[in-house]
This record gives structure tokens, sequence and C-alpha cells, in this order.
């Protein structure tokens, strides 16, 4: 946690506070387009556009600590040099802008700032995928809408929100995210993930699944995955590749070629054992 502490300590006051100095960052263009793509751009005049609403949102994530007019006035959000607006009608125009805008330009941030050239020496561009879970504020309609956890004690004194992210292992880079409420799986928004064509993508042993693996790695290229083998896992050797290294054949359950009719009875992929630090661990990848 100290080290959390200390690189928040050392990031936050290199935030950039100023609008242009923002704008260097994330092309305007962008903003537009997606605001365009989603139908929420400005039509008529109004004291905070649409484009600056989006820049409140963005700035509303970098200055956590800092109430809704005091960000408006940092990145001095106003139109064409006149007064800023009133704290209600920020709020008012961050309502009027919903989320559809947000993940448009996302998704282009992503694609933008994401490598897309193959190195030859690594032609795999190594991914990772999880879970995470956040608290929500208590209210009524969170309480209906996302619901929460339970476990020996009962339900979370709070309501819930989970996510399931898509991260670049070197550059750490966040290259999509899908959330849902606490009803809703993980495997379930990982399957809605756009993943990335020559790449290998590490899972936990959670998403052990034959139709979400098979669907993932027939999605585009060359998309591969790799987890840690369960320990009970059912499997017979094809072929012995190498020591270690062998081609395996799974059998796939009668509860999931119900849930999925187009799966085979098995399916194939390729299992490793290594030591590690004087343990044997086993891996299996596409």
């Amino acid at each position: 946690m100290s080290l959390l502490a200390n690189a928040l300590r050392q990031t936050l006051p290199r935030v950039p506070d100023r609008l242009e100095q923002l704008s260097a960052l994330i092309d305007p263009t962008w903003i537009a387009q997606a605001l365009g793509t989603s139908g929420k751009a400005s039509i008529r005049r109004r004291k905070l556009p649409a484009e600056h609403a989006v820049w409140l949102v963005i700035g509303l994530v970098l200055f956590r600590d800092r109430p809704l007019w005091q960000v408006v006035q940092q990145l001095d959000l106003s139109l064409d040099g006149q007064a800023l607006p009133a704290p209600s009608v920020s709020v008012q125009a961050r309502q009027r802008l919903g989320e559809e805008p947000l993940a448009e330009l996302f998704a282009l941030l992503t694609q933008a700032w994401s490598r897309t050239a193959v190195n030859v020496r690594q032609p795999l561009r190594v991914l990772a995928v999880d879970g995470v879970v956040w608290s929500a504020p208590d209210t009524p309609e969170n309480r209906v809408e996302l619901g929460s956890c339970s476990n020996q004690h009962g339900l979370s004194p709070w309501p819930q929100i989970r996510a399931t992210c898509l991260m670049d292992t070197h550059s750490h880079e966040m290259l999509d995210a899908k959330l849902g409420a606490m009803d809703c799986g993980e495997l379930s928004l990982a399957a809605q993930l756009r993943g990335e064509d020559h790449s290998v993508t590490l899972f936990d042993r959670a998403y052990f699944s034959a139709a979400f693996l098979l669907d993932w790695q027939a999605a585009g290229t060359q998309r591969h995955w790799l987890m840690r083998a369960r320990d009970n896992l059912r499997h017979e050797i094809v072929q012995q590749l190498a020591c270690g290294d062998a081609l395996i054949r799974m059998p796939v359950s009668p509860q999931a070629r119900k849930a999925h009719p187009h799966l085979p009875s098995h399916w194939q992929a390729r299992l490793i054992e290594v030591s590690v630090g004087g343990r044997l661990r086993r891996f299996i990848t596409s």
C-alpha cells in the first residue's frame, strides 16, 4: 500500500490541469468523432457544449478529490470566453452526455495508442484478462440495478458493480473493459471483450470453458490463450511433442454442449509442464 501511495504522490502533481494541456494528449477530433458516432453532438450553442462535457468527465476522473464546479473552473470549461456556467448547468450537461460518447472515445483511444505493428522478435503481444468488483453508493436504485455479492455473513453492505478488463502486460494499457451488475458473471463479461490479433492472452483458471476459449481463439487471427491447468483436468495425451510438452484431448461436458450446440464432443489444447522453484507447474494453452 505504501508503494501505491508513493506512486500516486509522484503522479498526481504531473497531471495536466488545463484544457490545452489535456488536448495535447487527447486529440479533440477524436472527441468530435465519438460525439458524432453516438449522436450526442451539440446542435445548438449551449453554455457547456457536448465536447466540453466530455472534458468535464475526464477532469472528474483526474481530479477525483475536487467538486464538479471546481473541475469546471480548473479546466476553464466555458464557451467562447463567457462566464463559467453554474454548477447546475454542469450537472445537466453531464446527464445529457450519457455513457455512449465515452465508450466510443475509449475505443478510439485504445486503437490510436495501441501497438499496431507486429514485433518480429516478439510476434505475439502478451495480454491479460481479469475481473474486479467496486462498491457503489448505497442507494435504493443501485441496490435494485446492481445488487451485491454475499458470503457466509450475508449480503455485502454496499451495492457493487463488476468489471472484466483486457490489459497489455507490457505497457499496462487498458485495451477494453466491460461492466455489469453483480448478477452478470465474469465469464459473460469477458466474452464481450474485444480481443487483439497476433496475441496470447493470459487467463486465470476461472475462465476455463471450452465454449469461451474456443470462441476467443476463433474470433481473429492468431488469438492465443494461456492459463494454469486445473489439478483435476480430465484429458488424454494425443501426441507427446517434447518432454513436458504434449497435445491433449479433453471432453466437453453435456451441460456445455446443451448450452452451446456448436461445440464438439472433445477439444484439443497443449499441456506444458515446467519446474518453477522446485515445484511442477502445468499450463494449458492454444
